[in-house]
């Protein structure tokens, strides 16, 4: 047996070969013990994967083989390999299907499931076009994130939050990698709170735009930079047109570093600070914009001197630094209520 590597977009794609057939593609390394060549089906395939991740359907496939495959996987790859790009079916349909084929009565899903896990050749038996029946991305042997993406570079319409702009990139990318990742980083929650504080009254799209210019307007949100803004900044500041030039929420994005300074020496992290409200937990909820935990936290902060900090933008800040978690019923990245 034979092997060779593809370099894609998403990662490193190791292809095995008898010689003649494709027998195997994968995005780990399964062959160790096959000799390195060039080969003509390697060749075929690279040609093929080259034209797929430019975002184009391929009008050819490499020759293909399934080896040491049982009846049952070979009738779930070859549903599989049939579904069209840029669509997807479920585990449910696949089963139904082979249910009707084999005139059986009665199959689990999950066994469609184990069949795909260990599906020989990826993306061009396209098991990552099949999806749960209430439209989540699950079961993919390299990850939900190698999913997500290949169905991405098929402009396949994954189910995301209401409102996140599809045509906008750095929207998607936001909603998808960070929006609701917990994390407790003093320099990413700073970060955060002044940018939920310009985004009241504006769309967080627009923040969001305009991310880059704020970090490099704003010294990459050092604290003890911020805390110092003068005059002679603030005036910096308001000639910026690639930034929310608003004089009262530059002046509050100063004074609001330097309560949240005085916050993380009191407690040793703003993280620490917010425990107090959270008592540490995340909070699953969806279809609300504040709650009892904003409410606290908004009149605490109100109290200490901060601005712009009412129960809805603590809330979308929650939201945002993944203390809650709200990613809508129907996205992709939805999870259970644990509360």
């Amino acid at each position: 047996m034979y092997t060779n590597v593809y370099y894609s977009p998403i990662g490193e794609i190791y292809l095995q070969s008898d010689g003649k057939f494709l027998t195997g593609l994968s995005f780990e390394n399964k062959y160790h013990d096959c000799i390195i060549k060039n080969l003509d089906i390697f060749d075929i395939t690279k040609k093929w994967l080259n034209i797929y991740f430019d975002g184009k359907i391929p009008d050819f496939f490499p020759k293909i083989k399934l080896i040491n495959v049982t009846k049952f996987r070979r009738d779930v790859l070859n549903i599989t390999k049939d579904i069209p790009y840029g669509k997807t079916i479920t585990y449910s349909d696949i089963t139904k299907q082979i249910i009707k084929n084999n005139n059986i009565k009665n199959m689990s899903s999950q066994a469609v499931g184990s069949a795909l896990k260990n599906n020989p050749i990826c993306i061009i038996i396209p098991c990552h076009r099949v999806i749960s029946k209430n439209g989540k991305l699950t079961g993919y042997a390299y990850g939900i994130d190698k999913k997500k993406k290949l169905l991405d570079i098929e402009n396949n319409n994954i189910k995301r939050c209401s409102w996140c702009n599809l045509n906008n990139k750095k929207y998607i990318d936001y909603h998808d990698n960070e929006w609701g990742v917990f994390n407790c980083d003093d320099k990413y929650l700073l970060e955060m709170l002044i940018l939920e504080m310009f985004q009241a009254g504006l769309s967080w799209e627009c923040i969001l735009n305009k991310r880059e210019s704020f970090r490099e307007s704003f010294d990459n949100f050092n604290i003890d930079k911020i805390c110092l803004y003068d005059n002679n900044k603030i005036e910096e500041l308001l000639n910026n047109k690639n930034i929310i030039r608003n004089k009262l929420k530059i002046n509050a994005s100063i004074n609001n570093a330097k309560i949240f300074k005085n916050i993380v020496s009191e407690y040793g992290s703003f993280y620490n600070y917010l425990k107090t409200f959270t008592h540490g937990k995340i909070i699953y909820e969806i279809n609300k914009t504040t709650n009892t935990i904003s409410d606290n936290i908004s009149e605490n902060l109100k109290y200490r001197g901060m601005k712009f900090v009412g129960s809805t933008t603590i809330y979308a800040y929650l939201q945002a630094i993944g203390v809650i978690y709200s990613h809508e019923s129907n996205c992709y990245l939805n999870k259970p209520n644990k509360n």
